[in-house]
């Protein structure tokens, strides 16, 4: 970038340019828009055309978090770039669900993040997240398992990482979707040569029966890709 233009912004403004510029390896404005969620031009704009003003909150701590530095380094403050978050290191925060899944029968759906508090969120480092096969770190979430029609494969109360950017159960695997009953865990593959197409829904659990649905009938919010589990 040139020296002029630069200068010519405020304090906020190059404190960002100077963290993008620290990274290693590189990440571009249009990766770091994406990673906080916003369209490809946000933080090109917010650099060069003053829109937004100021960072809002949320996507200030999101940045944070993806550099790994301290949030308050992005304000215009005397924060120096070395304050590293407490973890450290490029981390990708992962906001929790505020609901449940059951490996059962089934709650109401939400799946809305908004309003969300900023620490209803996980931190992990970007290269497990890329090793885990995740292309959209703005697409993860995390969501609580309950009951027990998926044991021993997931039990009650344990933690998955939803990709929701993967709503097409090809190959088959599990997912969390909505089946016109609840939110469920289930394990869901596409039934071939069926018109209108079905989906086949199974347990791991052989108490719990299989069963059909058209895929209109349902609503696919993303395929598990890791879980966690209290010892």
């Amino acid at each position: 970038m040139h020296k002029s233009r630069k200068a010519s912004l405020d304090p906020a403004r190059r404190k960002l340019i100077d963290a993008l510029a620290k990274t290693n390896p590189p990440v571009s404005l249009k990766q770091a828009s994406r990673a906080i969620g916003r369209n490809d031009a946000y933080l090109q704009q917010f650099l060069y055309r003053g829109t937004p003003r100021q960072l809002p909150e949320l996507a200030r701590h999101r940045l944070a978090s993806y550099l790994g530095i301290d949030q308050r380094y992005l304000m215009d403050t005397k924060i120096p770039i070395s304050g590293r978050s407490p973890l450290g290191g490029r981390q990708i925060a992962v906001p929790f669900l505020n609901l449940a899944a059951d490996a059962g029968g089934g709650t109401h759906i939400d799946v809305s993040i908004e309003g969300n508090d900023d620490s209803d969120r996980i931190s992990l480092p970007r290269h497990m997240l890329h090793r885990l096969g995740s292309q959209n770190s703005t697409a993860l979430r995390m969501i609580t398992i309950r009951g027990d029609s998926m044991a021993p494969k997931l039990e009650h109360d344990d933690l998955v990482m939803v990709d929701c950017s993967q709503q097409t159960p090809s190959p088959p695997g599990i997912f969390i979707l909505y089946d016109g009953v609840g939110l469920v865990a289930k394990q869901i593959e596409i039934i071939p040569n069926s018109v209108p197409q079905k989906l086949l829904i199974r347990s791991e659990n052989p108490a719990y029966r299989v069963y059909q649905r058209r895929i209109d009938e349902i609503q696919i919010i993303g395929r598990v890709i890791w879980f966690g589990r209290r010892l």
